[in-house]
């Protein structure tokens, strides 16, 4: 699924129609960055959520080593999710 990283609705008109403000994701881990359960650093690794038990990985599909490619556009807006939207 294409997802944005900062959500439309907090986006002004330039940033709603930047494809660097997405990346695509399986329906699994873009449900889990909606609701702020997974994010990324600006390594592109997987920053998982204190509030999912580690016994809960493998049953989500998630790993502390996933890491997805990132462009430097990207950094800002995942910035945005870490600070607004993450749950550490």
């Amino acid at each position: 699924m294409a997802r944005n990283i900062k959500p439309w609705k907090d986006c002004n008109n330039n940033e709603r129609l930047d494809d660097n403000n997405g990346f695509l994701l399986c329906p699994n881990h873009d449900a889990l960055f909606d609701k702020g359960y997974i994010c990324f650093g600006d390594d592109g690794k997987i920053m998982i959520s204190k509030l999912i038990e580690k016994n809960c990985y493998k049953l989500l599909n998630i790993s502390s080593s996933d890491q997805i490619a990132l462009t430097d556009k990207n950094k800002g807006y995942l910035k945005w999710h870490r600070d607004k939207i993450f749950k550490r």
